[in-house]
């Protein structure tokens, strides 16, 4: 991997309705702690998750992170970790989980792939910086909300 980039993966969660309401997690890996103090993008668009490494688990998400109403998708965002250019085996990715409409409701002048990703399954590369415009990087992404091959 280069190291000037930053791979995100997107998955589409397991939907659960309940009275027409989509209920999904949300919650950050630790390591995000940090990001959402400092940027305010990130803290609107993540409702104050739970910060914690159970984030990682999603068999414990259910005692862990709240579920909350969503008008949107479920998605989880997934950064691989390295550490000197290979994959953390014990960790391999950190994890944001919450809804799609609030995670990305920060992006202004949305590219067509990011109002995609609310909707359909689709995997794409784009900058980080246009997820959150205040992360001023040129660093790409791969989002998507399925397994990309």
């Amino acid at each position: 991997m280069e190291l000037d980039k930053l791979f995100v993966v997107i998955q589409l969660l397991t939907l659960q309705t309940v009275s027409h309401a989509i209920k999904c997690f949300t919650c950050a890996s630790a390591d995000y702690k940090v990001l959402f103090e400092r940027f305010s993008n990130i803290r609107h668009s993540l409702h104050i998750p739970r910060f914690g490494e159970l984030c990682d688990n999603f068999e414990r998400l259910h005692a862990f992170a709240p579920a909350l109403n969503c008008e949107s998708t479920c998605i989880s965002i997934l950064e691989p970790q390295y550490f000197g250019g290979v994959q953390s085996t014990n960790r391999p990715y950190s994890y944001i989980r919450g809804c799609a409409g609030k995670i990305f409701s920060s992006v202004q002048n949305r590219s067509p792939e990011v109002d995609f990703l609310h909707t359909e399954a689709i995997c794409l590369e784009l900058p980080l910086s246009l997820i959150w415009p205040s992360i001023e990087t040129d660093e790409h992404v791969q989002a998507s909300l399925k397994h990309c091959s």
